[in-house]
């Protein structure tokens, strides 16, 4: 399956984050090709920092998880290709562009967005699908 992956799907996968950890693997387990704008690279680092700034895990881990991120095959596409689109769903939809870049990506391409992000969910239900409710 083709699908865009949120930041989040990675870093719980990553971080064994308990609430979300075993849906991420089981989708981790079924996705054959993941694709997400570039900044999600940036957002994954950023995570990494923070639960080793808080000792969530320590920072040698940080450094293997950061390797193991760039070793998962995700397709990181220019963001620019995506901010016009992101800009205007954003606007209209009051999530942040953050996001819609991810949202605007999954339109484009016709795959879902798998997320946790409740916000992002709610307003896009078209688009953007839980892990677990993928079909």
């Amino acid at each position: 399956m083709k699908a865009v992956v949120d930041t989040n799907v990675i870093a719980y996968f990553l971080l064994g984050t308990p609430k979300f950890v075993t849906e991420a693997r089981a989708f981790w387990n079924t996705a054959a090709e993941l694709i997400a704008p570039s900044i999600w690279e940036a957002e994954i680092a950023n995570v990494i920092w923070m639960a080793a700034r808080s000792s969530v895990i320590t920072k040698d881990d940080a450094t293997a998880k950061l390797a193991l991120a760039g070793r998962l095959g995700i397709h990181s596409v220019n963001n620019r290709t995506l901010w016009h689109g992101a800009l205007t769903r954003a606007l209209t939809s009051g999530v942040a562009v953050y996001d819609t870049l991810y949202v605007e990506l999954a339109d484009r391409e016709g795959v879902p967005m798998v997320t946790f992000d409740e916000k992002v969910l709610k307003t896009y239900p078209a688009i953007a699908k839980r892990p677990r409710d993928l079909e």
